[in-house]
Formats: C-alpha cells, structure tokens, sequence
C-alpha cells in the first residue's frame, strides 16, 4: 500500500486546492490510502478536508491531531498511524499543488526492488555542489545523490516518496522547531543522504512540472537556486 500523507494546518482554501489536485491527477496501479495529518486545526477544518478526501480514496483515509507540537511533531503523530498501514510514503505538505497527471507505479516499483530509498519529486534546489550518478532501472535513467555532496538538502522536505524503512532510519523529527529548521534538522541526518534519487526521465528537476509550490515563502526564504531545465 502506498500512503499519501497530507500534512496541514488551517488554510482551508488553499489545502482543498492542493489536495483535489491530487485526488485528480495523481495514479498508481495499486490503491492510494490518504492521511490527513493536521497540527490542530478545528474540527471543522479536519472535516472539510477529510470530506473531501474520502471522495477521491474512498474508506482509504485516516487523520492524527498533534495539537500544536509543529511540524515535526506533525509528522511523527502521522507516521505513528501510516507505517502500520503502508509499506511506502509520500509526504505532501498542503500547499504543494499537482499540475499534471502522474503514475507513481515506476516509483513505487524501483523504492520496492532495493534500490533507493527515498525519490523526490518536488524540484531540485541548491546552494552548493549536487553530484549524482546515473542509475538504470524500470527501463529509464535514474539520478542518484551523492550523499557526499557539500550541498546539504540531498533529501527535501517537498513531495517524496519514500519506504517506511527509510523513513525509520532516518528517525523520529524534531518538535517545537520551525519548518525550516526542521527540514535542516533532518537533512544534516547522514540517513537521509542516502539511497536518495531523482527520476530524472519522469520529471524535470525545476519547478512546476509535477508538483508546483504555491506557498510563495519556501524557496525564498531558504534561498535555494533552482536547476536550469535542459
């Protein structure tokens, strides 16, 4: 099973936007489960949400309230439910919208057979040198990351999909931090360096190809430099 973790907090128009977007666009040869992780919204905004959510994935959808321990804290109540019923993850933060149609199935399917960990799917970003290496399976080129690499965000806190056993190595997030810090936080994590990959015959790395940001403060305020699509 492959679990999609909706990450969120009391933006309701915006995080109906992205997650319709999904239910829309976003196709595997095998069931979706949804999980609303909410950091303390009202009831009211689980409901709306969860409301729509069913509409796409059916009895496939669960929800956790961290109550305000942040975006770590968050995370780790969602993933305390999502790895007892998925073997893969895909961590979307609510303001992450899908452009286009997309099928994970080759994915899924290359996470399964060893041979990453974690495949991002956001945009490639960096402040200092990136390598990769070039890897085949599923019949197409993948992009490794070097975990070696002196630019820190070998793994990104954008939409990923990810092995529960990766995730576990990796380990529990920090709570109380802000978001970036946070993202920080685990990147510096050697566990999250490596079996990290980039389809690079799927999607481009720059942004708004498969998934677009539309939070307008991410990238700005990490400072990231995009990759030049070929």
């Amino acid at each position: 099973m492959i679990c999609l973790t909706f990450l969120t907090y009391e933006r309701l128009a915006i995080a109906k936007r992205c997650l319709e977007s999904v239910g829309k666009n976003l196709k595997c040869s095998e069931e979706l489960w949804l999980h609303i992780a909410d950091d303390g919204s009202s009831q009211e905004y689980r409901d709306e949400l969860l409301d729509l959510a069913h509409q796409y994935y059916g009895d496939n959808v669960s929800a956790t309230n961290s109550d305000r321990r942040g975006y770590g804290g968050n995370y780790n109540a969602a993933t305390a439910i999502t790895h007892r019923i998925a073997d893969l993850i895909l961590p979307l933060e609510d303001d992450w919208e899908m452009q286009r149609e997309f099928d994970l199935t080759p994915i899924a399917n290359v996470l399964r057979a060893g041979l990453f960990g974690c495949v991002r799917m956001g945009y490639i970003g960096y402040t200092g040198e990136l390598r990769a290496t070039f890897r085949w399976a599923e019949n197409m080129h993948w992009l490794e990351l070097d975990p070696e690499s002196s630019e820190p965000h070998v793994f990104s806190g954008g939409p990923r999909l990810e092995t529960v056993e990766w995730e576990r190595a990796v380990g529990l997030w920090p709570e109380g931090l802000e978001q970036g810090k946070t993202e920080m936080d685990i990147a510096w994590r050697p566990a999250s360096k490596y079996k990290v990959a980039w389809p690079v015959e799927l999607i481009r790395p720059s942004i708004g190809d498969v998934f677009s940001h539309i939070g307008g403060e991410k990238a700005s305020i990490e400072g990231l430099r995009t990759a030049v699509p070929a």
